[in-house]
């Protein structure tokens, strides 16, 4: 939101970006620390058993859903959505679509379709906006197959059938269906 609202340039954007960058799985994705050390969510999640910040084991594999979150930054930034790294992260991200996470926090193929809008965790809407802004191409097969299943969900109306988690007003099918248009048409470009 910051780099939209014009702060690209500022330092504490680039401190941020170098942390990111900095704490990247090996692979180059990104991943919640304590899922790599094997750490079960209710017990990461108390304060009084973890007090400080847990580092992760960068020789496991990254998340999908992490690294898809962490990716709309590199998405947002000018300069940075085409760097050597988001574009390493961008082809991890573009390889997993539609397959389970390696961590259990959303490890069903089906979390795919479950949308939010503004975008939340990693869905297919949400990765087919920063794998677009990315610059990654559209005709990369996971790509393809991403795009025939959303025409196979496709309404009548133009909307999807979708599973709307979370954002769930009148207007949320359009502005998912909104997001899915500016990728095809970023993709067009």
């Amino acid at each position: 939101m910051l780099i939209k609202a014009g702060y690209a340039r500022d330092e504490r954007i680039g401190k941020g970006f170098r942390w990111l960058l900095a704490t990247r799985q090996s692979d180059g994705g990104w991943a919640i620390p304590g899922r790599t050390v094997g750490i079960p969510y209710s017990e990461f999640a108390d304060l009084n058993l973890h007090p400080h910040p847990v580092p992760p084991d960068a020789s496991m594999p990254s998340s999908h859903l992490v690294t898809g979150m962490v990716l709309r930054a590199f998405a947002a930034h000018p300069i940075r959505r085409r760097s050597a790294e988001a574009r390493r992260a961008v082809e991890l991200l573009a390889a997993r679509l539609y397959t389970r996470d390696v961590y259990g926090d959303r490890a069903d193929v089906s979390y795919w379709e479950r949308v939010s809008f503004p975008f939340w965790f990693t869905d297919i809407v949400s990765a087919l906006d920063t794998l677009s802004r990315s610059g990654f191409g559209a005709d990369a097969p996971t790509i393809d197959a991403a795009l025939e299943r959303l025409r196979q969900l496709q309404r009548p109306d133009g909307t999807f059938e979708l599973k709307i988690v979370r954002g769930a007003d009148k207007d949320s099918p359009l502005w998912i269906c909104l997001a899915i248009c500016r990728s095809l048409k970023r993709w067009e470009e």
